[in-house]
């Protein structure tokens, strides 16, 4: 039933169209990789904020605060370029493993979200300087950059694997 709804997904004009044009599908695959470099990188100053290794000179809740916005314009790009990639050969990453792997690990990612949100983002406000960062927030830093970089990871790989032959595109 899902790979038939992911067949039709994948047969609709603007993605059939998307899929075979030689220069709009590089394009949304380049936006996509920059959008995720942006994301990456305000992650990554955050988490390593979190851990006291870089921005010593800015309390932790300056840094999120400062990289909200651009987190959530690297989100919001990544995803949606991400969804137009997928939707255009959507029977092909439903058989890739690393596909999966990476949707498992978003999965992870918001759990590790909703667990840490209160306890270490939202109460930002009052978390102390670098040499005294809590376990708590140290610990949610480090699962952060395990599982983004195992998305990253398994995203890359993702190009690496031949498609099925037999594929139902139109």
């Amino acid at each position: 039933m899902l790979l038939s709804l992911l067949i039709r997904l994948e047969n609709l004009t603007p993605f059939s169209s998307l899929r075979s044009s030689a220069y709009v599908y590089p394009v949304v695959l380049a936006l996509h990789l920059l959008a995720i470099s942006l994301f990456a990188a305000m992650i990554v100053a955050t988490d390593l904020r979190l851990l006291g290794w870089a921005l010593p000179e800015s309390t932790i809740a300056e840094v999120i605060s400062r990289l909200r916005l651009a987190k959530r314009i690297g989100f919001i790009l990544a995803a949606s370029f991400g969804f137009l990639l997928f939707a255009a050969k959507a029977e092909e990453y439903y058989y890739n493993a690393f596909f999966r792997t990476k949707m498992l690990l978003f999965v992870l990612v918001a759990i590790h979200a909703l667990v840490f949100q209160k306890s270490v983002y939202a109460e930002s406000v009052h978390l102390p300087a670098a040499d005294e960062t809590p376990k708590r927030a140290r610990l949610a830093a480090s699962l952060s950059l395990l599982l983004w970089l195992g998305i990253l990871c398994a995203g890359r790989a993702i190009g690496y694997v031949a498609g099925r032959s037999g594929m139902h595109y139109k």
